[in-house]
């Protein structure tokens, strides 16, 4: 299949599953501050306020924690992962990657989306918050956060780096 065809297929596919509601609005950039696991034994990341004083922890996969840590401390793999494979695409098929947005949080579990830049048009691409910090990590490209979601789970940094419900 020529390079122009997979591009097109994979614009449409994209397409297909892009939100249509996209909205700027509200959204917090943010950093990930950590990779640690919980009292329980389970992965969380923790996503801090870029210029402010809040924080979004959301608790992720083993798996997924390992890639975000791995990449944040550039050890690389003695194989690609997934996140890896993702950017690779990306960069073969000239295309960008713009941000990613967590966006909700919905009945417990978190939403997110990855929006690429190809040929000029912006594609938004619903993705778990985990991937999309995965990826976002690797191309350089932002995270932010929808400031409604940082007003229903988010929790203010205390001095040194502890959290506390806000």
């Amino acid at each position: 299949m020529p390079r122009s065809s997979l591009m097109v297929l994979l614009l449409l596919l994209a397409g297909a599953c892009a939100d249509t509601q996209r909205s700027d609005d509200g959204d917090v950039l943010v950093r990930v501050g950590t990779v640690a696991v919980d009292d329980r034994n389970s992965p969380v990341v923790i996503l801090e306020e870029q210029h402010g004083t809040r924080a979004l922890p959301i608790w992720i996969g083993t798996a997924e924690a390992t890639s975000i840590a791995s990449q944040m401390n550039d050890l690389e793999p003695p194989r690609p992962n997934f996140h890896d494979l993702a950017q690779r695409v990306i960069q073969k098929l000239d295309a960008t990657v713009e941000r990613v947005v967590v966006t909700e949080l919905r009945d417990g579990t978190y939403y997110a989306a990855l929006t690429l830049r190809s040929d000029g048009r912006s594609i938004e691409i619903d993705v778990r918050p985990s991937d999309g910090i995965a990826v976002a990590l690797r191309t350089q490209a932002p995270i932010l956060v929808r400031a409604s979601v940082f007003e229903e789970a988010g929790q203010e940094l205390v001095s040194g780096g502890e959290e506390q419900e806000i």
